[in-house]
């Protein structure tokens, strides 16, 4: 089974991400196949767990971004899953990135007395440490690593 994968990479000094226009495709052997199926419907699960999987890093470094220890990514599409609305989500974006990011993030809005903008800054809030948790660093030698964790 292929898994297709998107990459945005992200410029620190900038604090912005930028697409990486380019389609990847990962070979998953039989034990991937049973986890990528009991995670697929469950997002950020997916996304943890092939961020935190020795398989996933050395594919990316093999294969997508060879040489380039030191560069910061994060994943924008698991094949069909997008998580763009993570990296470019803003005040303005539609109702579906709202009702998300209220969910994930347990925001209550009350019409009534709380408007868009309010909970559109509570949710960018929020995003900036999710975003930190995203990002999948490169680092030599380790096989996992995002915001200097340990390697296992």
């Amino acid at each position: 089974m292929q898994v297709k994968f998107e990459f945005v990479i992200y410029d620190e000094t900038l604090d912005k991400f930028e697409q990486d226009d380019n389609v990847y495709l990962l070979e998953l052997n039989d034990e991937q196949i049973l986890t990528y199926n009991l995670l697929k419907d469950k997002d950020l699960y997916l996304y943890n767990w092939f961020q935190e999987s020795e398989f996933f890093i050395t594919w990316i470094k093999e294969n997508v971004y060879p040489q380039s220890i030191g560069k910061k990514i994060a994943i924008s599409v698991i094949d069909d899953i997008l998580f763009l609305r993570f990296y470019f989500f803003k005040v303005t974006s539609g109702d579906i990135h709202y009702e998300y990011f209220k969910k994930l993030f347990d925001i209550f809005h009350e019409a009534n007395w709380q408007d868009r903008e309010e909970v559109g800054e509570q949710i960018l809030e929020r995003l900036l440490i999710k975003r930190r948790e995203l990002i999948i660093e490169l680092k030599e030698g380790d096989t996992k690593d995002s915001n200097s964790k340990t390697s296992k």
